[in-house]
């Protein structure tokens, strides 16, 4: 299958999903950046690239025929590390966007003093190398339709092993913790689940169980948009239709924040500066990546009606954090009773992994999806750097100390400030 026939069998796919009629071009308000080196960097970042064997596209959920995929022998991997003011660094976190997002939405061009994730990290102490995944930002754009969850867990391993090994900023980092935002923290978590190779991992935005109908709806909003006619994303990845992105000024707002705590001003940074694509074979390769499908409460019960869907994260034997907005309608259940509390959130996210992952939660109160643009995104980096000091240190003096003592615990769901850590309420 050469790549042109891979482009008509994309465009097959999108016709079963209904995605790939009334296409439209999409018009900017107003020019911006194609490239994010040209937007700010903070103090201790510098753009470093790495590459990645095409061979990283031969892993899929579902195997390809030997020779099917036309790509160069390496793909470049573009990515922002940033050191603390020492300019080394013994802990490093490999921070992975989530979908239409780019490295940037680790390290804010917009108020940075509050919405840089970086800045947070290298001022404790902690290096942060935030890439572009593959088919994003500045990073190479194969075939969307081989550019899949299963594709970027090979590509974060591989990224992974270089930062080991010093092939990235020049000296080899000891240790090294995963961080997710939503497609990334799955990202971390099927490659963890593959290679358990990190030291630990950090998500955001994400959970063991999907609600399907914001689901759909987000989706649908950008699906008929194809970034190949969008003027800002265009230019990124030519005629390939099997990139999409949100139309300008096109984010489903009340789905990604809570509005009454978002700078007017982020949502507009967001929106059209921060807004980036989605890869056809990402969209088509997640569902199977959740422990469970959230079909509703029963009624008079209190319980929850599900569909199993994967166990993968049983495989995970390194420790896992998660943070979740209070409100966020993808991964909160019904009701939003998995993020009540943090307590809430451990209990139902820690029957999907192995003991040994020692899973802990902790919900940003007043937040929705996007946990890095809500005004409170300090709470969530200072409730990160917590648990990241408790379960390692930037010198990772307390690995091992953690790993011995770890139980079931998570923060607490206070009205504000970062969470607390305590033991798991009964």
């Amino acid at each position: 299958m050469r790549r042109s026939r891979i482009k008509h069998v994309a465009l097959a796919a999108l016709t079963v999903l209904g995605l790939g009629t009334g296409l439209a071009p999409s018009a900017s308000a107003e020019p911006f950046p194609v490239s994010n080196s040209q937007l700010p960097l903070s103090p201790g970042c510098s753009f470093v690239d790495t590459t990645v064997p095409s061979e990283v596209l031969d892993h899929q959920v579902v195997p390809l025929p030997v020779g099917s995929i036309t790509a160069p022998p390496e793909l470049t991997i573009h990515g922002r590390l940033c050191l603390p003011a020492s300019g080394s660094a013994k802990t490093v976190m490999l921070a992975l966007h989530g979908i239409t997002y780019t490295n940037q939405y680790w390290d804010s061009g917009y108020q940075p003093e509050t919405y840089s994730f970086v800045r947070q990290m290298t001022a404790a102490g902690y290096g942060v190398y935030a890439i572009d995944r593959l088919g994003y930002g500045e990073s190479a754009h194969p075939s969307g339709a081989v550019v899949t969850l299963d594709s970027q867990a090979e590509v974060a391993h591989q990224v992974l092993q270089q930062l080991r090994a010093g092939k990235i900023g020049g000296s080899p980092f000891q240790h090294v913790i995963l961080v997710g935002h939503s497609y990334g923290t799955a990202t971390s978590w099927l490659e963890s689940s593959i290679y358990n190779d990190a030291d630990a991992i950090i998500g955001t935005g994400w959970g063991s169980s999907i609600q399907l109908a914001p689901l759909t709806r987000f989706f649908s909003g950008f699906a008929r948009n194809p970034a190949m006619i969008d003027a800002k994303t265009a230019p990124l990845v030519g005629l390939d239709p099997t990139y999409f992105t949100p139309p300008a000024g096109g984010r489903d707002k009340d789905f990604l924040y809570v509005l009454s705590n978002v700078d007017p001003a982020m949502i507009d940074y967001d929106q059209n500066v921060l807004r980036d694509t989605v890869t056809l074979g990402e969209g088509s390769t997640f569902i199977n990546r959740y422990n469970k499908l959230s079909l509703g409460a029963i009624p008079t019960t209190g319980q929850e009606l599900s569909l199993p869907l994967s166990a993968h994260t049983e495989n995970i034997r390194i420790p896992v954090f998660l943070v979740d907005g209070e409100k966020d309608l993808f991964f909160c259940g019904p009701g939003a009773a998995h993020c009540a509390s943090s307590q809430a959130l451990q209990k139902e996210e820690a029957q999907y992994f192995a003991p040994a992952a020692c899973v802990r939660a902790a919900v940003t109160p007043a937040a929705g999806h996007d946990l890095n643009l809500q005004r409170n995104a300090p709470d969530t980096y200072r409730t990160i750097r917590g648990w990241a000091d408790q379960a390692l240190g930037p010198d990772g003096s307390q690995a091992a100390a953690y790993r011995a003592g770890c139980q079931a615990y998570s923060g607490t769901n206070g009205t504000s400030g970062p969470a607390t850590f305590g033991p798991l309420a009964a």
